[in-house]
């Protein structure tokens, strides 16, 4: 029986190290989030009214990192002391009765973890999604703009050409009056005309 009880806490030892490696990959992917949601917040705050849906979607994918790696916190502290107590328990065969049941009692909670992290990392995923849809709709929009800013310039030109021609046009038929006298005919005077800018 005490030997079935070593080997047991043995696998159990054995479980949480592979538990602790996960774990540490679920934290490297919530630092990796939460950095993304950190940089698509920036880049939300540059696109002004255009971005704000995005922000908000940001905000709530950095939320769902940070309570990711509390709960892979939470994880590896109850594995720590789950790993402490089975190796009191090979050293206390005699008494292992009381810290199995303990160990019992940290794995059903770390399972729990384990499904709430579970639950957030699917959380994680909708709000990722929301955010590259998001994305695309700010790209098209800022690509839209790109077109309007170069037909715009493309019209000022044309614009600034035509009253350029238009200038140079009318310098050079602008009269002077007539003093109604002589022969009728008015004095043609060359007078610059400028087309105010």
């Amino acid at each position: 029986m005490m030997k079935a009880a070593v080997d047991a806490m043995g696998n159990i030892q054995k479980s949480s190290t592979e538990i602790s490696k996960i774990i540490d990959v679920i934290e490297d992917i919530s630092f990796q989030t939460n950095l993304l949601a950190l940089n698509a917040g920036v880049e939300a705050a540059r696109a002004g009214d255009s971005g704000r849906g995005f922000a908000v979607v940001a905000a709530e994918v950095r939320g769902l990192a940070q309570r990711t790696a509390d709960a892979a916190n939470q994880v590896k502290g109850l594995i720590s002391t789950s790993a402490n107590q089975v190796i009191e328990g090979s050293k206390l065969v005699n008494s292992a009765g009381q810290a199995l049941e303990d160990i019992v009692k940290k794995v059903s909670d770390t399972n729990d973890l384990i499904e709430k992290i579970s639950s957030t990392s699917t959380d994680q995923a909708s709000a990722l999604s929301e955010m590259a849809d998001a994305l695309g709709s700010l790209d098209s929009a800022t690509q839209t703009n790109a077109a309007m800013v170069e037909e715009m310039s493309a019209m000022s030109m044309t614009m600034d050409t035509k009253a350029r021609d238009l200038e140079k046009t009318l310098s050079q038929y602008s009269f002077g009056d007539s003093n109604g006298f002589g022969d009728g005919v008015g004095t043609a005077n060359i007078m610059p005309f400028k087309v105010a800018g």
